[in-house]
């Protein structure tokens, strides 16, 4: 596609108009200033910048680069929003993504240094009700292997990835996520495992991990732009940016405060230009050393083996080995050892190196999701210090094709030639709306506006569900960060749905809570109050399955059935089901709840029932559909 004429977006702040060249021209005459005493920059860096930028499509980047312990370049290129008017300074915020793990394994070595933990600690010493579906992993599994993507389990990423769930619950679940490889017998990358060290820090250090790594690094340090949570981000903040429907587009921040450890920091160039300086000064932070020398060197030690297929040894030929450390990726690169981490985000792609043996470090951060170009400048700096041929990293790596829009398409265009013309579902679309539960991964429900069906994860539509043949739907994930894949319902001998069986997530059951037997179905009633009657459906605070059946409203008293199904979160141990009377004014309905409490349910303009519970502190709430 051509960039110049990506469309206005209404999160693009100021309209787009002749945007793109008015990025071209900026990139050229402003340029941000060195820090005084810098190195100048490398020569036709800032050019080739302007360029790859408008190849990869990206509104704004940052680079930072340390050498000798130093700050050689510190500089903002291009928007922070596509469209709008600030530009990205060294100041500027992104998300880092996975750069957060070098934070998570520093902060174990930095209470190594403290004597409160080891690397080979059994991760239950420190979190005795840690549980994995083997219990001899259970038992043996440490901290070196938390840290070190080698604990057999596959990724799980729906565990995290727009859930309700918190650290301690993810955690939980793990119990039920079962393993696709052998214990320690392979790399297997895994972000779960960083929550669990970073949960086990928390235990350690007597404070959240949030508190930890502040008062460790960035206070000492003077990181002060860098948070581990979204709720932290201020003014001076980089738009996220992705490809959807074929276009670049601004998209809201990620919540991914859940995972922190592993992909939940925001940072700056300037920033991390300071977390590189005290990397390459072995964890010293002027003449105080926070952590130990040989520790730091352990990190950057091979500790996972990672099998390199023959395509990534043709795009690098200067590199013969991978593997990874604790925290860290380990390979060389023209006869030198780097250990470098990447970072992906919905809507930011990073990557920081180093070289120690040349005291160089490389932090590059944008705000295009998905992209290789944060790759592409390091490798072109790479060779620019360690004195080789200049090559066009940028152009190589778009010419293989790795950018995953383009990936995705053809995966689509593949899956859809396995279709089997000619069949329809066993139900009416409507049929198959309805909540689902997984005891792993909780609540995914699956929703009808009269003319197609959603997959729903609270307030959030994942993807759009069209069919695909017999009772199998192909599945359009909305955010381009997810693989689209087959859903496929199960009807029971009773022609009910009982299950959806996602793709590569597994079994979903029916979730409905009880209703009892013969329940008549609502009746004719009060024109003002009639659009109140029927069965409705809904989730406490997005996990505990409810239904409400207005069975009919007589003089502003509705007759009503409320009914609850098992969530552990809740400590609902069984379904049930009660009547009740409950009043009826400007289509608002107030109920009494089974064991206290009242709950209002008030019809909205887009027709959910929208329910809040208050039972004295308690507070749950709930956005319900009407069930076909």
């Amino acid at each position: 596609m051509n960039f110049n004429k990506i469309s206005p977006s209404p999160l693009a702040g100021e309209g787009w108009g002749g945007g793109w060249r008015l990025v071209r021209i900026t990139l050229l005459l402003l340029l941000l200033a060195l820090p005084a005493g810098a190195a100048e920059p490398l020569d036709g860096f800032d050019g080739y910048v302007e360029k790859a930028m408008a190849e990869w499509e990206t509104p704004g980047l940052s680079v930072a680069i340390v050498r000798d312990g130093k700050v050689a370049m510190v500089k903002g290129y291009g928007f922070r929003t596509l469209g709008g008017g600030a530009l990205v300074d060294p100041a500027t915020v992104f998300a880092t993504g996975s750069i957060s793990k070098t934070f998570t394994a520093a902060a174990v070595a930095a209470l190594i240094a403290q004597d409160r933990m080891r690397w080979d600690d059994r991760v239950i010493d420190h979190l005795p009700g840690f549980r994995l579906f083997d219990p001899y992993v259970t038992r043996e599994i440490r901290i070196r292997d938390l840290l070190s993507h080698r604990s057999g389990l596959p990724p799980a990423e729906m565990l995290w990835y727009y859930s309700p769930f918190d650290r301690r619950e993810i955690l939980r679940r793990l119990q039920y996520l079962e393993p696709e490889s052998g214990f320690r017998s392979g790399f297997g990358y895994q972000n779960l495992m960083f929550v669990a060290a970073g949960e086990a820090v928390a235990a350690a250090a007597g404070m959240s991990w949030d508190s930890f790594v502040a008062a460790t690094f960035f206070r000492p340090l003077g990181m002060s732009d860098t948070s581990t949570s979204v709720a932290a981000i201020g003014g001076n903040t980089a738009t996220p940016h992705a490809r959807i429907d074929g276009e670049i587009q601004p998209i809201a921040w990620l919540n991914v405060d859940n995972i922190a450890p592993a992909g939940g920091i925001n940072s700056s160039a300037a920033d991390l230009a300071k977390w590189m300086q005290f990397e390459l000064a072995d964890g010293a932070d002027g003449e105080e050393a926070l952590l130990r020398p040989v520790d730091v060197a352990e990190m950057r030690t091979p500790q996972t083996v990672i099998r390199v297929p023959a395509a990534r040894r043709e795009a690098f030929p200067h590199t013969l080995f991978r593997a990874y450390g604790l925290g860290w990726y380990v390979e060389d690169y023209r006869g030198r050892r780097i250990a470098y981490h990447s970072g992906r985000i919905d809507g930011m792609s990073s990557r920081l190196t180093l070289v120690p043996e040349q005291r160089l470090g490389i932090a590059i951060l944008t705000n295009r999701g998905r992209s290789s170009l944060p790759d592409a400048l390091t490798y072109r700096l790479l060779d620019a210090y360690l004195g080789a041929e200049p090559h066009d990293w940028s152009g190589a790596l778009l010419k293989r094709g790795m950018d995953p829009y383009e990936q995705r398409e053809e995966d689509r265009r593949t899956l859809l030639a396995q279709r089997i013309a000619g069949t329809q579902p066993t139900l009416p679309s409507a049929r198959y709306a309805g909540l689902y539960e997984s005891r792993l991964y909780g609540p995914l429900d699956v929703a009808f506006d009269g003319k197609a069906l959603t997959l729903t994860r609270g307030a959030e539509v994942l993807a759009r569900l069209s069919h695909f043949h017999y009772d199998t739907f192909f599945a359009d994930f909305v955010n381009p960060a997810l693989r689209d894949r087959l859903a496929r319902f199960e009807i029971d001998h009773h022609g009910r749905v009982s299950a959806l069986e996602l793709e590569y997530e597994g079994r979903f059951d029916a979730a409905a809570p009880p209703l009892p037997n013969g329940l008549a179905p609502p009746g004719e009633t009060d024109a003002a109050s009639g659009k109140l009657l029927g069965i409705w459906s809904g989730r406490w605070n997005g996990v505990q399955p409810h239904s409400l059946v207005v069975e009919r409203i007589e003089n502003g008293v509705a007759s009503v059935v409320y009914a609850w199904g098992p969530a552990p979160v809740w400590g609902v141990d069984e379904g049930g089901w009660q009547r009740e009377q409950a009043p009826v004014k400007d289509n608002t309905l107030t109920a009494a709840m089974p064991g206290g409490g009242t709950a209002t349910y008030s019809l909205q303009p887009n027709g959910t029932l929208f329910g809040q519970y208050r039972d004295g502190g308690r507070r749950r709430q709930s956005s319900m559909r009407r069930a076909p």
